[in-house]
């Protein structure tokens, strides 16, 4: 059963605020269009894992969690964990294109992309064995000894992997139904609540994302960062307020909500409370009235009452 869902990551939704706010023409906004695109190929890797587990029906009792971070003798994080009766699975999930060339003098993967780009990483069995050694650690400090067995999920098997150690399990996604399936079941160690136990201590001790401001970066001062409301249908900035909705102009669609990612996009950006005057500046409206309901009808913190009333995540 699936224990802990997977999210949104932290680093996903500043490269969108980034490809929002950050003009074309700024010198780092291609970079940003990769990083947003690296992110996303991940994520869709990740969901087609979920996809297959989902189709997997496994039989043995298990607890599932995603998106997992803990923090040992540094933070770690973990794609998808698997607890079973008779130890731990760690999946580790890549979506990368091309051949993927597994060196081990030294250890590192090159990705070779199909227009002959030839690109230097870590390599994720590298990045296993250090997870596998901090989760080991994170058990035994809560006298917890069972085995830790990490696999490497390939999201497609178009994905070529060469110089893979034998001793490294590695499947292709659409393979995890039957490697489930397939899996030896051994001498139990835990019993269902040990198990249910492991998960709760899992959980309770997540790391939170805390995202730092956006323009703390001097590569991205705010001072460049475009106001004005999104309009997500056609990716322009600059929705006008009518009759209770927001209305772009370019594509003609009205939103009711479209001020929420606004805002939030600011509060991203500054780290800084919002205040009433700040929050008329980039929704482009004059009426200090309307931004003080729609601000209050946010699920923000308040600090402050009436005119000194400032709004932060």
């Amino acid at each position: 059963m699936i224990w802990k869902e997977r999210e949104v990551s932290g680093n996903k939704e500043e490269l969108e605020v980034l490809l929002r706010r950050l003009p074309k023409r700024h010198a780092l906004y291609g970079q940003v269009e990769r990083d947003n695109y690296a992110e996303t190929a991940g994520q869709a890797g990740e969901k087609r894992f979920d996809h297959y587990y989902a189709a997997s029906r496994v039989t043995f009792p298990h607890y599932m969690l995603h998106n997992v971070t803990l923090k040992s003798f540094r933070v770690f994080q973990m794609d998808s964990v698997m607890i079973t009766p008779w130890g731990v699975y760690v999946f580790e999930v890549k979506n990368m294109n091309g051949r993927l060339l597994f060196n081990s003098h030294p250890v590192q993967m090159l990705q070779m992309k199909e227009d002959g780009t030839v690109i230097g990483r870590r390599s994720p069995i590298e990045q296993m064995a250090d997870n596998e050694w901090l989760l080991e650690e994170w058990l035994r400090e809560r006298d917890i000894l069972v085995p830790v067995r990490s696999v490497l999920v390939l999201s497609y098997s178009k994905q070529i992997a060469e110089n893979v150690p034998p001793s490294q399990p590695i499947i292709f996604s659409h393979q995890l139904p039957r490697y489930l399936h397939t899996l030896p079941v051994e001498q139990a160690i835990f019993n269902p609540d040990e198990m249910k136990g492991l998960a709760e201590l899992m959980v309770a001790a997540l790391v939170r994302f805390v995202p730092k401001p956006i323009c703390s970066d001097p590569r991205y001062p705010i001072e460049v960062m475009r106001c004005g409301v999104w309009c997500a249908a056609c990716n322009r900035i600059g929705m006008v307020r009518r009759y209770g909705v927001w209305f772009c102009p370019d594509c003609g669609v009205s939103e009711k909500n479209a001020h929420i990612r606004t805002i939030r996009d600011w509060l991203l950006l500054t780290g800084e409370p919002m205040t009433n005057k700040v929050g008329r500046e980039i929704l482009g409206v004059g009426d200090r009235h309307l931004v003080s309901r729609l601000l209050k009808e946010m699920n923000l913190n308040k600090i402050g009452t009436f005119k000194d009333a400032k709004y932060q995540l």
